[in-house]
């Protein structure tokens, strides 16, 4: 024979009743989720337009920095493209790194904090000639100037 958890006395002195803050009582009051929202508000940001920055833009000047890093280009010729001191980091790459020495782009990827900027994220192969192959990193970020795209940050990691 079972017996029931609760016993059938106990059933009856069981009562729900509305909670007054959560629930619409007796009287019509209706419970509305349509009030006002206090504090701080989620604000949505519309979804990013067009890209601002040709890729082919970007690829080409990470193209022509790799290759200056292998010798197949004259590092005079990214006097114009970069600012002094990414400049001076491509020099002290050189210098320190010799002859040899072979980069390949694995990967980049942008981003566009602000409609007047993209910032950029190479990951790079490396190849000594001594046949020991590394990964590189190198951060860039452009900026719009009138009509034209400048790099204003080239880090080489």
């Amino acid at each position: 024979m079972t017996h029931p958890a609760v016993p059938e006395d106990e059933y009856r002195r069981i009562r729900l009743r509305p909670l007054p803050d959560y629930e619409p009582d007796d009287a019509g009051r209706r419970w509305s989720s349509l009030r006002p929202a206090t504090g701080p508000q989620l604000r949505l940001v519309p979804p990013p337009g067009e890209p601002r920055v040709p890729p082919v833009a970007l690829l080409r000047v990470m193209r022509h920095v790799l290759e200056v890093l292998d010798g197949r280009r004259s590092v005079t010729q990214l006097r114009t493209l970069l600012p002094d001191d990414a400049f001076e980091g491509v020099l002290t790459r050189l210098r320190v790194a010799g002859p040899g020495n072979r980069h390949a782009l694995r990967s980049m990827r942008t981003c566009y904090p602000v409609p007047t900027a993209v910032e950029v994220a190479v990951v790079i192969d490396h190849r000594a000639p001594s046949g020991l192959d590394r990964v590189l990193a190198a951060a860039a970020r452009f900026e719009r100037a009138t009509d034209q795209w400048l790099c204003r940050v080239l880090r080489l990691l």
